[in-house]
């Protein structure tokens, strides 16, 4: 290796050491992800090539980006950013945000989800103490005052000794009845706050668009329902459904025909939520849907009913009266096996999706 391409390299290693510090790795977590088969300072040059071919800078949130897209486990975001390089040429910041989340930021979202569901049990705290201490706070005035009417009454002799008291008592009690009025202005405070915050959570979990659930949403509930075919010993399946040739339908008729599509799509899978099956938007053309009680045979005939009902119609741009067509969908489905392990689960939907493509799209395929 030649002085230049040893200074080249050993920039690279340093950077990518540098923007592991930045991300909040410990110097073990950076050997461990870089312990496979290809050496340190390889990993390195490629990023940093990746990066300089799709023109991006070579930032700690860049990094990131391009570290799981080179040696991350997300096939489905692979696949998202060679379609975008694809469709673009080139990366920008837009678009890898917009990639990073909707396919890796699910952690952060039930983490969020976690911090909110906390923030209300500190506002139930908060607003049981606060009643406590209105309730507290009424009586002590109401006994203080009592008590200050009975010292009113008494012998003469013996009310000079209690004067400076009743002032001081009385005072008190003023004090006791304000704190009492800022305490209830406290409580109203409260209760406005975890309005807006079920409001925040409701909005959180919904997709803008379709106004379905989102994929924060869906994690959420997919976690309740692994955890309910277990105790229960129920079967469970999921369908992945991707929108077959969504990108010509922007493409030629532009992005407004685009939503009005998917708007379509989810209006018709919602039709079939109900408890036992949960229906959400994963992003992009993509939904999900969860089936509790439905093995995959089951799952297949919902979705096959729903892919031929949608098959039937032909869609037109509403802005121009052009005739878009027909507009189809393929779907993958999978069942949560004896481990319980519902990322496996995921997967093979997954997988089983992309068979339905490769097949010619149009279609429903379980996986095996």
């Amino acid at each position: 290796m030649n002085t230049q391409a040893a200074k080249s390299s050993n920039r690279a290693r340093d950077w990518l050491s540098d923007a592991g510090v930045i991300l909040g790795f410990r110097k073990r977590e950076i050997s461990r992800q870089n312990s496979g088969s290809i050496p340190h300072q390889d990993k390195a040059a490629k990023i940093v090539e990746f990066l300089r071919s799709i023109k991006l800078e070579p930032t700690p949130e860049n990094y990131q980006f391009a570290w799981e897209y080179q040696f991350g486990a997300s096939a489905r975001f692979q696949r998202a950013v060679d379609e975008a390089i694809e469709q673009h040429g080139h990366l920008t910041t837009a678009i890898t945000n917009q990639l990073t989340a909707d396919y890796l930021n699910r952690w952060n979202a039930i983490e969020i989800s976690r911090l909110i569901s906390g923030g209300n049990r500190v506002l139930n705290d908060g607003g049981q103490v606060i009643r406590r201490c209105h309730d507290d706070s009424k009586s002590y005035a109401e006994a203080l005052e009592k008590e200050l009417d009975s010292v009113k009454t008494a012998p003469v002799d013996s009310q000079c000794h209690f004067t400076a008291l009743i002032g001081l008592t009385k005072t008190m009690a003023l004090k006791s009845f304000e704190s009492q009025r800022q305490l209830a202005a406290a409580s109203e405070s409260l209760a406005e706050m975890r309005h807006k915050l079920a409001d925040a959570t409701e909005q959180a979990e919904k997709d803008q668009l379709t106004g379905l659930p989102n994929r924060w949403a869906f994690e959420k509930h997919l976690d309740k329902a692994v955890n309910q075919s277990r105790e229960m010993v129920e079967p469970l399946s999921v369908a992945f459904v991707d929108v077959d040739h969504f990108k010509s339908v922007n493409d030629n008729h532009g992005h407004e025909s685009g939503d009005r599509v998917l708007r379509r799509i989810a209006k018709s899978l919602d039709l079939l939520s109900d408890e036992n099956c949960h229906v959400a938007r994963h992003g992009g053309e993509e939904f999900v849907v969860l089936f509790s009680g439905k093995n995959c045979e089951q799952a297949f005939e919902v979705i096959e009913e729903a892919r031929s009902e949608l098959s039937s119609h032909d869609f037109i741009n509403q802005a121009t009266g052009e005739k878009i067509g027909r507009i189809s969908f393929s779907a993958g489905i999978s069942g949560l096996s004896g481990d319980g392990d519902s990322r496996a689960m995921l997967r093979r939907a997954d997988a089983a999706l992309y068979k339905a493509k490769d097949e010619g799209r149009d279609r429903v395929v379980i996986a095996p």
